[in-house]
């Protein structure tokens, strides 16, 4: 920012190849270069991303690429105020985790693994015989395996699902907040602290391009049932009779069951009933639907802008408007090109 910043100020617009050949957006290799002249040497600088590569028409020593550096920089003082003027024309940006994105990515994978576990096979009873004294360990085994595997990632689920949630809410009203709220930042974490239900009645109010969300829809039905969940889920809450899997009746220190069969089968069945993966599926795909719901009831071009940053993991945040936008391409690139030396790479003393 610096460099270019003094570039522009004393030099204008950019003049290299490069320009021409950039797209107009962020995704780049090189984002601006300056084809210069001293004398009759070609002085080629380029920014790429965070490092300013220069190549010129005449072999330089080491001291001699120091000492450019160092000039450079005394330049900066030299053209203070014309540099400052123009590093205030710039748009100020902070990069900031998007937490809807990096809760989404896991959750995804989260889903995944339970979706692609075979189903639950109750465990009979099977007696070894000479020929196979192992007959019976091999459901068992199985089992066990796909207990190692299901559960715990159901109960991650579960618990990050309404998280997942109320962090789209939030990034969802962030995004698309009116223009003449954008200033109040303590009205919006004041509605980032309403009631769910509340804060997507008042979506239409907080975000532009958006019309009033109907809250009688099957949609906003079933999503209020999963988030309704959240507190007793999130807090850790147990409620012993409501959860029970099993009633178990003790004489002394005698049990007493009261359904027969396979006892360590009814036990794989129990965890089944515990951790509920159809259901912690069935509550995700809900929380998904509405999210699309949602997006029902903004204007097409709003629902494109919103589509197009809802997803973006790190997002900018403009400091003078105070609105949200993509400004990053998802992936990062670096491109070295042989030859190419570095500041630290010279042999001289900073």
């Amino acid at each position: 920012m610096d460099v270019y910043a003094y570039l522009r100020a004393r030099f204008g617009q950019p003049n290299g190849l490069q320009n021409i050949l950039r797209r107009d957006d962020s995704d780049n290799w090189i984002h601006w270069d300056f084809n210069l002249k001293s004398e009759d040497i070609d002085i080629y600088i380029a920014g790429a991303s965070r490092e300013i590569h220069f190549m010129l028409g005449d072999a330089l020593t080491d001291r001699e690429w120091q000492a450019l550096i160092q000039g450079l920089h005394a330049e900066f003082r030299r053209l203070g105020r014309e540099k400052s003027e123009m590093t205030r024309s710039f748009e100020k940006f902070v990069v900031f985790q998007n937490k809807f994105a990096a809760l989404a990515g896991v959750c995804a994978e989260l889903h995944e693994r339970i979706v692609d576990t075979p189903p639950f096979e109750p465990i009979r009873l099977r007696k070894p015989s000479a020929k196979n004294p192992q007959h019976g360990s091999g459901p068992l085994r199985r089992a066990g395996e796909r207990a190692d595997k299901l559960y715990g990632v159901c109960v991650q689920l579960a618990l990050l699902t309404p998280v997942l949630a109320e962090a789209y809410i939030n990034m969802f009203a962030l995004t698309l907040r009116r223009p003449e709220l954008r200033a109040d930042w303590p009205g919006y974490q004041a509605f980032t602290r309403e009631h769910i239900p509340e804060r997507i009645r008042r979506l239409n109010e907080v975000c532009f391009g958006m019309h009033l969300v109907d809250t009688r829809t099957e949609g906003f039905g079933r999503f209020m049932t999963v988030m309704n969940k959240r507190n007793f889920a999130i807090h850790g809450n147990v409620d012993p009779e409501a959860e029970a899997i099993e009633t178990v009746y003790f004489e002394g220190r005698r049990p007493l069951f009261v359904e027969a069969g396979h006892h360590v089968g009814r036990f794989f069945a129990d965890l089944e009933r515990l951790h509920r993966p159809a259901v912690v599926v069935e509550d995700y795909e809900t929380v998904h639907a509405f999210f699309h719901e949602l997006t029902t009831y903004l204007d097409p071009p709003t629902a494109e802008f919103l589509d197009n940053v809802i997803d973006d993991s790190f997002p900018g945040f403009e400091i003078k408007q105070r609105r949200v936008t993509r400004i990053l391409p998802d992936q990062v690139v670096i491109a070295v090109m042989a030859g190419m030396r570095y500041d630290d790479d010279l042999r001289v003393t900073w």
